[in-house]
């Protein structure tokens, strides 16, 4: 068997197991993630994304945020994000270690850290004082909580594990988003603006 053909017999067995993985989970898993709404929503959108990527900052800010308020807060859509630091981003896995821990303690606190990130991304990703911007967005105690959880292996286990997820369904960019609704799901490469996709969501759910 040629080299090549033995990497494409390891990428598509990769794929399988993530495939299984996925549907053995069942919607616990995807509760567990929702960081807006509840798995039993109509539609699904997770989000692969970095926080040091300029278009991840604008998809957020100017698309999620409204998904957040307008449909997840009705539980129509279930909204999960999945970070994919890119090694071209010297400050982005640190920055994604914030936000992970800060996910441990609740979805408040992960909603606060990535709107720091998000808003500050072009201040900490010149300087790198990442801490500088997420404490203002959590109480003091929380905060604390947040650097223990960071120095726990999990972290990066976590990290490594939303790497292979990505290589696995194939994302090469950020951000990269998938919709299931009714038994389909539409990948997305790029950020949209919200007329766009609240334009997509409300025709789903008719």
């Amino acid at each position: 068997m040629s080299v090549q053909m033995r990497v494409m017999v390891a990428t598509l067995a990769i794929l399988a197991l993530a495939s299984a993985a996925a549907a053995q989970s069942g919607t616990d898993k995807s509760n567990d993630l929702c960081v807006g709404g509840e798995a039993s929503a109509p539609i699904r959108i997770e989000v692969f994304s970095d926080y040091q990527c300029p278009a991840c900052r604008a998809f957020y800010l100017e698309t999620i945020r409204q998904v957040l308020k307008e449909y997840s807060a009705e539980n129509r859509v279930c909204v999960i994000y999945h970070d994919f630091p890119l090694n071209m981003h010297s400050h982005a896995r640190e920055a994604t270690r914030y936000a992970l821990a800060a996910r441990r303690l609740g979805r408040e606190q992960w909603l606060r850290v990535s709107e720091a990130l998000y808003t500050q991304q072009g201040q900490w990703a010149e300087d790198g004082k990442i801490e500088a911007a997420v404490a203002p967005a959590l109480s003091p105690e929380d905060l604390l909580k947040v650097k223990k959880i960071m120095q726990e292996p999990s972290i990066e286990q976590t990290i490594q594990k939303e790497i292979a997820l990505a290589t696995a369904r194939q994302v090469l960019s950020t951000p990269t988003f998938f919709i299931s609704a009714n038994g389909r799901e539409q990948k997305v490469s790029g950020g949209i603006p919200y007329p766009i996709l609240k334009d997509y969501l409300d025709r789903l759910l008719r």
